[in-house]
């Protein structure tokens, strides 16, 4: 079977910088995902459109099909306005609401003894990414998998929705 919308994907990958440094990679099992549902970067989601289980490519994703461009934009935080306890540190990601109330995630991009400076900027936006892929599995998504917009793991039955 191929990739195509709907499917769900397991691979195996290599994430790495253009220095070859090496960002990220699977670990004791493949990621899977529901092809088609934004869960990879667009980048890397094109490019394994069509390829069947045993497939290896290197899929390599410029900065604007991976986590976008750098904005630069950032906003400081006082340390008051920090929970109690946290020890924040570069790169580290916080849940906070946007002005019109949506959930969105913010990086810490500076650490400092007053504060903090938080961006909207992914870790790795900017950044031309290389990934290392051997596709693991390939199968149709389930009706509840295409409803609920994600895998439910490569048998379909690892993911209860507290039901």
């Amino acid at each position: 079977m191929e990739i195509e919308l709907n499917s769900v994907v397991s691979f195996d990958y290599v994430l790495t910088a253009p220095d070859g440094r090496v960002i990220d990679q699977s670990s004791l099992r493949p990621l899977t995902y529901l092809h088609g549902s934004g869960q990879i970067v667009a980048g890397l989601e094109r490019q394994l459109a069509g390829k069947r289980v045993g497939d290896e490519l290197v899929a390599k994703v410029p900065a604007a099909e991976g986590y976008g461009e750098r904005t630069g934009k950032g906003f400081s935080v006082s340390r008051a306005e920090l929970p109690p306890g946290m020890e924040p540190h570069v790169g580290m990601p916080l849940g906070a609401r946007g002005p019109d109330g949506q959930a969105m995630t913010l990086f810490v991009v500076e650490v400092s003894a007053d504060g903090i400076v938080v961006s909207s900027d992914h870790p790795l936006s900017g950044v031309d990414l290389c990934f290392a892929v051997t596709i693991r599995g390939v199968r149709a998504a389930t009706a509840d998998e295409r409803t609920h917009g994600h895998a439910h793991g490569m048998d379909g039955h690892d993911h209860s929705h507290g039901h």
